[in-house]
């Protein structure tokens, strides 16, 4: 297999240029859906073995006993696929924080003492009630933990290859994780600790796909001195090729099936994953190599080129 990928390397560059821009403007525009765990506010999912509607929820909210507790609520049915087994209905009550004040104690027993008295079955099955300062800890905690694995990811690579190796690494991976972002941000997906999991898992697999090649044409740049960089980063991409699309075939298969049938507990956490395998697949050979190329074309000199591959 012989594609010639740098020689249109301005195109791919143009397609992720345009794919970043819309993305952000999705996230700066449209916002990120967050959950519970990053803003103040509580979720409660009442459970019922009889069938019971919306209205006849919000209706038990709305007494004058609740009303300074869930003062913005809203209330969404969980669809038949997703409920507890042998459950009839099922509802996500979501509202804004509950203080721990003498009377919010065990709020959530007086709420199912009064929707008892017309459906026995009813009971809570989760309950979270998130402070302001606990989401604020959160988000800090998931940013540092982005920010440390870029930084450690800089030193490996730098250690391994060369600084330069590592700012196509880490484009890249800005790349993949803007386009991960973007698409939360469209489609309205819920933004939870799962999903940063699933951000660095896609950072790891990213840059793995991405070591692989750029450690093919560190060990071309040895083996063919004489031939000029773009000649050796392209041979390099082909002969890796077949290694990454079967690699990124076979964990998107396990990936497809867990959004399908996963269920909505593992609903976000598999988009992102899918959108991050498939995204983190076109950057490696699109995006990093051909900028490597970018930025060490003065690398078909052999001094430099001897200087990057030793």
């Amino acid at each position: 297999m012989n594609i010639d990928f740098i020689s249109k390397r301005a195109t791919f560059f143009t397609v992720s240029l345009v794919a970043v821009i819309v993305c952000l403007g999705f996230v700066f525009t449209q916002g990120l859906n967050l959950s519970i765990e990053f803003k103040s506010g509580s979720v409660m999912r009442l459970t019922f073995v009889e069938k019971v509607s919306t209205s006849d929820v919000k209706k038990v909210l709305a007494l004058d006993k609740f009303g300074e507790f869930f003062k913005k609520v809203e209330v969404q049915q969980i669809s038949s696929d997703n409920i507890i087994a042998n459950s009839g209905s099922e509802f996500f009550v979501t509202s804004d924080f509950i203080a721990k004040t003498e009377n919010a104690q065990n709020i959530e027993d007086k709420l199912v003492e009064e929707l008892g008295k017309s459906f026995p079955s009813v009971r809570v099955s989760e309950f979270v009630n998130v402070g302001a300062s606990i989401g604020d800890d959160l988000k800090e905690s998931a940013i540092y933990s982005i920010i440390f694995s870029i930084l450690v990811i800089v030193m490996y690579i730098s250690f391994r290859f060369e600084f330069k190796f590592s700012i196509v690494a880490i484009i890249a991976l800005i790349h993949d994780v803007t386009i991960v972002l973007g698409l939360f941000a469209l489609f309205h997906k819920e933004f939870s600790a799962s999903t940063i999991a699933a951000l660095l898992t896609i950072i790891g697999y990213s840059l793995n796909d991405t070591i692989v090649v750029l450690d093919r044409v560190r060990e071309n740049m040895k083996l063919l001195r004489k031939e000029k960089f773009d000649f050796i980063v392209n041979k390099s991409i082909n002969q890796s090729l077949s290694r990454t699309i079967n690699t990124s075939v076979t964990t998107l298969t396990p990936i497809a099936i867990l959004f399908i049938f996963g269920g909505t507990g593992v609903h976000e956490f598999s988009f992102a994953m899918f959108i991050g395998v498939l995204v983190g697949t076109y950057s490696s050979i699109f995006v990093a190599s051909p900028l490597l190329v970018t930025l060490l074309s003065s690398s078909s000199n052999p001094e430099e080129a001897q200087k990057v591959a030793a």
